[in-house]
């Protein structure tokens, strides 16, 4: 954990308001992310988030200074986006847009549709990011989570593996599993490759 990191967790600790605010300033939008790429739920963003604040605050006497605190604080918001989903039973994902995959040095952003398409181009890109989205709301959650962290989110492998607690290994295969079978769907559908 870096110095800053641990001068805030020390704030906290000390009961410092200043020091708390700070810590939900800087990872409420963190937060919210991977509990609305979790659920596909917008609506209940506001109440989990606040709920992984509380639990981050119960357990920051526990939190070890060797990690990272983004990454705990992930894996505290994933885990409060799962226990929700559990009590949960119909999911619904929103519109999602895709990120480079990890080995795509330098790769930005991958956008639906590029402005110089024509017309009948962008509704086909359109159409096959719809197709994409639905296939991914449909892989279950042990596969889509890992992709829609490393795809979307942008996070790197050992991160989702700490975030979930399984083993990087089960995550790489989990992810390119995941990429397979939503090829595979627009494959056969008459589209190429999501990206």
């Amino acid at each position: 954990m870096g110095r800053e990191d641990a001068d805030l967790v020390e704030a906290c600790l000390a009961h410092d308001e200043r020091a708390c605010s700070t810590l939900v300033d800087t990872y409420a939008r963190m937060v919210g992310t991977v509990i609305w790429r979790a659920t596909g739920n917008r609506d209940v963003i506001e109440d989990l988030t606040q709920e992984t604040f509380l639990r981050v605050f119960r357990a920051l006497e526990y939190f070890d200074a060797r990690a990272r605190l983004s990454t705990w604080i992930y894996t505290i918001a994933h885990n409060v986006a799962v226990d929700h989903l559990r009590r949960r039973t119909a999911q619904r994902v929103d519109s999602l847009t895709w990120r480079a995959e990890e080995n795509d040095e330098g790769a930005e952003e991958r956008q639906v549709a590029a402005p110089d398409l024509d017309p009948e181009a962008q509704l086909s890109r359109e159409e096959a990011q719809r197709l994409v989205n639905g296939a991914l709301a449909r892989l279950p959650a042990k596969y889509r989570l890992p992709l829609t962290y490393a795809a979307i989110d942008g996070l790197d492998y050992p991160t989702i593996a700490e975030m979930l607690g399984t083993p990087l290994g089960t995550v790489k295969w989990r992810i390119a599993e995941a990429r397979r079978v939503i090829r595979l769907k627009l494959d056969h559908m008459g589209y190429g490759d999501p990206r």
